[in-house]
């Protein structure tokens, strides 16, 4: 209920004060609660971060920064639903739209991939306000008040979701193709296995299970992968990057083309992971392994 309380709070705010004292705000209040409540956190953060920068030398300005961005993704993910669509578009530089445009075309939807940077809602609500409709695959909070509330922040800019443990796996199964299917974009965040049976690949030298869900949907539906991330510049503005689409090999078998598909898929998140390594929102030792969630 705690945390369900302060969402509505911080979303109360950045709704009615200005955006530059809610991003002082923000980081202000990440900077206590990382340095005074989550310890444990700022130390799995800099191991994190040793292993995308090859180096033993992380400062604590560095961790830091990881907690104030994700403060920050939150206050804009808050301000979503206020924002009028000529807003959203002042606010972030897009650059290769057609991509995915190109690849809706083609009647077979989109498979939209990208990862926990930056702000992955704001991705989604954009895409949808551009008339490109997403259904993104979301996990359930623990808390139903909070998922709730996140699903009501997600619906009012026009992303559906689709709450993978709330579904049986035939269910899932059939919700994800069906968005195929009408020729609209599936998100997913590929850069954590949330239920321990994906693929096993090297990330920054050190292995870790990626899902293997783009790739498989794509092979089964020939729906391209259109990697796309949206991260914050300096000035305060986004900047919404879609990257070439990726599409399942000819000639090989299905399990060579989603282990090829896999690789493209994490090549391009670790790309991004180790240009923006302070936008990346990973609070617990990345490379451990964590409890499988059960659908």
């Amino acid at each position: 209920m705690f945390f369900y309380l302060l969402y509505v709070v911080g979303s109360a705010f950045a709704l009615i004060l200005p955006r530059r004292f809610c991003l002082w705000l923000a980081r202000s209040g990440a900077d206590y609660w990382s340095h005074h409540l989550v310890p444990l956190d700022r130390e799995s953060v800099r191991l994190n971060l040793r292993a995308i920068l090859g180096t033993q030398e992380v400062s604590d300005e560095m961790v830091s920064e990881v907690f104030r961005n994700f403060a920050i993704y939150l206050v804009d993910f808050f301000r979503i639903s206020a924002m009028k669509p000529q807003d959203l578009r002042r606010m972030v530089r897009l650059e290769g739209v057609d991509r995915m445009q190109a690849a809706l075309a083609k009647g077979k939807g989109a498979i939209g991939l990208t990862a926990h940077i930056g702000n992955f809602e704001l991705a989604g609500a954009l895409l949808s306000i551009l008339g490109m409709p997403v259904h993104a695959v979301v996990l359930t909070h623990q808390n139903r008040f909070v998922d709730a509330f996140f699903t009501r922040q997600r619906q009012r800019v026009g992303v559906k979701g689709i709450p993978v443990q709330k579904l049986s796996p035939r269910a899932f199964f059939d919700a994800c193709m069906s968005v195929l299917k009408q020729g609209e974009v599936l998100a997913l965040v590929g850069d954590r296995d949330f239920f321990n049976h994906g693929l096993v690949l090297p990330l920054f030298g050190k292995s870790i299970k990626i899902p293997t869900g783009p790739a498989s949907f794509s092979v089964k539906t020939g729906a391209p992968i259109v990697p796309g991330f949206m991260v914050r510049e300096e000035d305060g503005s986004y900047r919404l990057v879609l990257e070439e689409p990726i599409y399942a090999p000819e000639g090989v078998s299905r399990e060579e083309a989603v282990r090829r598909m896999s690789e493209a898929c994490l090549d391009i998140m670790a790309k991004y992971i180790r240009r923006y390594p302070t936008q990346w929102y990973s609070f617990k030792e990345f490379w451990r392994q964590i409890p499988a969630v059960v659908i």
